[in-house]
């Protein structure tokens, strides 16, 4: 009974409170004793305990001294390397020419190859053709090697005349001879030839242009169908001193050295 007359009065409070043209009050909610609030949720982040003191030092030495272990380690593997390229590399011959020089007019004309310089050049590549445990031995050479130079025309001439060379390679109990017959002649062009005080840019560029000669080998006495290769001229560097011209190429130990022909 008390119900209805409550809600009885309520109503008739909000119709006249419409009638006056105020708003209606809302009723206010009483939340149940038995609802629990929902925690929220932190989102906060904890604060990072901040490092010991020194440990930042002690960080950055760390990593000062692996930067430097990388540093060296990478130093001496460009040195290997360099040390291997350079290993490759031919190793480029001591220049053994006197130190002055004639011009280079004085070049032209005929010159004759001294037989001990073509001998020992021939010792050298037989020898290194051999290989180890043999022995090459030139026995018998006979014959001219001559070169025509004519700096004006940029040529030389070379003229085998009547060249022969006899040999023996033994290894061990066995030993097998080589005999080598050359005639004709092989033309270079001069490509380009310097003058200088100084030995070491007094250069001599050739090329072979050329080759008419015509040879026979004989290899334990019987005739070989393939030619034997024979040292020839190279490009290098030159010289003149005392009616001697000195050519040392690029690869050369030692210098060939001409005789120059008088003139007829």
């Amino acid at each position: 009974m008390k119900l209805f007359l409550a809600l009885g009065t309520s109503l008739t409070l909000s119709v006249t409170a419409a009638e006056e043209g105020e708003s209606p009050k809302p009723v206010p909610v009483t939340p149940d004793s038995k609802t629990q609030p929902l925690p929220r949720t932190k989102t906060e982040n904890p604060e990072k305990p901040a490092r010991p003191p020194g440990l930042n030092g002690k960080l950055e030495d760390h990593l000062t001294k692996r930067r430097a272990r990388v540093a060296e380690a990478r130093k001496k593997a460009r040195e290997r390397a360099k040390a291997s390229r350079d290993a490759l590399k031919p190793k480029v011959p001591e220049l053994v020419l006197p130190k002055g020089s004639a011009p280079k007019e004085k070049l032209t004309g005929s010159w004759t190859l001294q037989g001990e310089s073509l001998g020992r050049s021939l010792t050298t590549q037989f020898q290194k053709a051999a290989g180890k445990g043999a022995t090459f031995k030139l026995s018998k050479m006979t014959g001219d090697y001559m070169a025509e130079i004519n700096p004006e025309l940029n040529r030389i001439t070379v003229l085998w005349k009547d060249w022969k060379m006899e040999s023996v390679t033994s290894r061990g109990d066995l030993a097998v001879t080589l005999t080598v017959a050359v005639e004709g002649s092989q033309e270079y062009e001069i490509v380009e030839l310097i003058d200088s005080e100084k030995r070491e840019t007094r250069k001599i560029r050739m090329r072979l242009i050329k080759d008419e000669t015509t040879s026979e080998s004989f290899f334990q006495g019987a005739r070989m169908r393939t030619k034997v290769d024979l040292p020839g001229l190279t490009s290098g560097h030159w010289a003149i001193s005392e009616g001697i011209l000195y050519l040392q190429g690029s690869q050369q130990e030692e210098a060939w050295k001409f005789d120059q022909k008088a003139k007829e």
